[in-house]
């Protein structure tokens, strides 16, 4: 048998969302924490938790995963890990969702428009106002003239928003799923094609920035006559339907939160 080391796991912060808030797991006897009780989604048991509730997170994001796990009953867990780099004290924190979760759908719409060379603002959002209820992280770029999160990030990249007669269209970009006349009786099979996608561009055009090697392909990528960037729809979900003009599906009507 081959010689091999098991290195040990770094400790980490891990901040979930809950009532639009970021939440960090603590104890009772915490005079910092709140209380929130909650009842399990499988097993309908109620329970009590003590969490330490942060309405914002500031920091450069160093890394983007997927991990996954799986409990003792066999249920497999996928998060989406957003890390964000070592507290003074060497701890790392992450920001772990779900990834088919609405709050992960809304980031990685938002993901490739932040320049993750700078400093950024999360603040998520949970409201209804006018209209049907929105869900998601707000994103912000910190302005190096004033240190104040003043720059906020594109809440799509893949949709472009024009007004045509003084009605929006909207229009898909990269490859982003078209929803078809079928999706209209079975939205959940098209978000999960839309989460496979955003799962997939992300691995193929976000996570190689983070690496010395990803940096070097992307930049000799761009040096070529060739299109700065591979087309999405080349590594999408394929799905053989033919979209109807006539398709009546949700519109991105995702905003920013009233603040």
């Amino acid at each position: 048998m081959a010689f091999k080391a098991e290195a040990l796991k770094k400790k980490a912060n891990y901040y979930s969302i809950k009532e639009a808030t970021f939440r960090l797991p603590s104890s009772k006897d915490d005079g910092e924490a709140v209380r929130r009780e909650y009842t399990n989604p499988k097993t309908k048991e109620e329970g009590v938790a003590y969490e330490r509730a942060f309405k914002a997170l500031y920091g450069v994001i160093t890394g983007i995963s997927f991990p996954e796990s799986t409990l003792k009953d066999g249920t497999v867990l996928r998060n989406l890990h957003i890390s964000l780099g070592e507290d003074e004290e060497g701890i790392e924190q992450v920001i772990s969702v779900p990834v088919d979760s609405r709050y992960a759908t809304d980031f990685l719409k938002r993901l490739p428009s932040i320049d993750l060379s700078k400093e950024v603002r999360f603040m998520p959002y949970d409201f209804e106002k006018d209209g049907p209820r929105q869900v998601g992280i707000s994103i912000a770029h910190k302005n190096a003239e004033t240190d104040e999160y003043t720059e906020k990030v594109d809440s799509n990249f893949f949709t472009k928003v024009e007004e045509k007669n003084g009605e929006k269209v909207y229009t898909n970009l990269h490859g982003f799923p078209e929803a078809t006349e079928e999706d209209a009786s079975d939205w959940p099979f098209y978000f999960k094609r839309v989460s496979k996608f955003l799962i997939a561009y992300t691995k193929a055009q976000i996570l190689p920035k983070f690496t010395e090697e990803g940096k070097d392909d992307l930049a000799f990528a761009e040096t070529k006559d060739e299109p700065k960037e591979p087309r999405a729809k080349d590594y999408a979900p394929k799905v053989a339907r033919t979209p109807s003009k006539d398709s009546n599906y949700p519109e991105n009507t995702e905003e920013e939160p009233p603040f």
